[in-house]
């Protein structure tokens, strides 16, 4: 039984940029009458233009029926691609306008929302101070936010605090690696001790932000607080803001498990910080990357990272 391609040489036409933005937007909201309503173009013009992006690739996008609109699975492998080729092409254009000046970039650098450790606070300064005419643009956001917009090629690269979950074609370099500690009202029960068990945890309302913001950061400090014990007086508040939750340990709403001690340049009035029995649970912090850049700058980006950690652990050996 004979096969017919999915496409010939004769149907694979030229597309333009256009094409894709119209492809994005309709993958996007599932709907011709929202896209076209988002794209500002009349709503037959665009079913066409699909039509020929169709013609031009030699696959359906797209299935449509009386229910409406749905991706085929030669769609949703164009839309990841179509995406990055539409983010590069603006980068492409800012780029072009930011060489018509004294400056050079744009190089685009996620950080934590939550604080910038010292090391990598040290990183981002002294990459402005070797390359002071390139555009750094700092962006704050949580981990999988970070590794989302990398995927998209939005960012160049991101600081971030593992471990985190990433595609095999990531980069990482690890910074530092930073203690867990306890945040406890001033004058908490627990506030006399030095190291305070993990048992002890367990007794308290423990307040943490919303899994969804970092799903795999809050399962890996569950495991490494509790193993497979599930904590019973979980308290998870609405707000992601980690400076928010800190404020209603210091209401004596509960405790917390934070990073963010005064390392992290947190100063949160009527909270005290205490360290946990041995093994002290860390997390890292690092930089992550592609291994394919979309900017020559982030190698550049990389190797002072390198060097400040070098310093790092040289002056912490001495």
């Amino acid at each position: 039984m004979s096969t017919k391609p999915y496409y010939t040489k004769s149907s694979m036409k030229t597309f333009e940029l256009r094409h894709l933005r119209y492809f994005v937007a309709v993958a996007e909201e599932l709907h011709f009458a929202r896209a076209a309503e988002r794209l500002r173009i009349a709503q037959p013009g665009l079913s066409q233009q699909i039509k020929a992006l169709e013609r031009s690739v030699g696959v359906e996008l797209f299935k449509r029926d009386r229910r409406g609109v749905e991706l085929t699975e030669a769609g949703r492998t164009l839309l990841g691609d179509a995406r990055q080729v539409l983010e590069l092409s603006e980068r492409a254009v800012e780029s072009a306008r930011v060489a018509a000046t004294t400056r050079t970039g744009p190089l685009k650098i996620g950080t934590s929302a939550i604080g910038i450790m010292p090391v990598a606070n040290d990183v981002l300064m002294e990459f402005q101070a070797r390359f002071p005419n390139v555009d750094v643009e700092i962006l704050p956001g949580f981990v999988p936010q970070s590794i989302e917009a990398l995927t998209r090629r939005a960012l160049d690269a991101a600081i971030v605090f593992a471990p985190f979950e990433s595609p095999e074609s990531l980069r990482y370099l690890c910074l530092d690696k930073v203690e867990l500690v306890v945040a406890l009202p001033r004058g908490h029960r627990l506030e006399p001790l030095e190291r305070v068990p993990r048992s002890e945890l367990l007794k308290e309302p423990l307040l943490e932000g919303p899994r969804s913001a970092n799903p795999v950061m809050t399962d890996y400090i569950h495991q490494v607080l509790f193993g497979e014990v599930a904590h019973p007086q979980l308290v998870e508040a609405a707000d992601v803001s980690e400076t928010r939750r800190l404020r209603l340990v210091a209401e004596g709403r509960g405790i917390a498990v934070s990073a963010s001690s005064t390392e992290l340049g947190l100063h949160i009035p009527g909270i005290v910080y205490r360290r946990m029995d041995e093994p002290e649970p860390v997390i890292e912090c690092g930089v992550v990357w592609y291994e394919t850049p979309t900017s020559p700058l982030v190698s550049s980006f990389i190797r002072v990272a390198r060097d400040v950690v070098a310093e790092h652990r040289t002056r912490a050996s001495t």
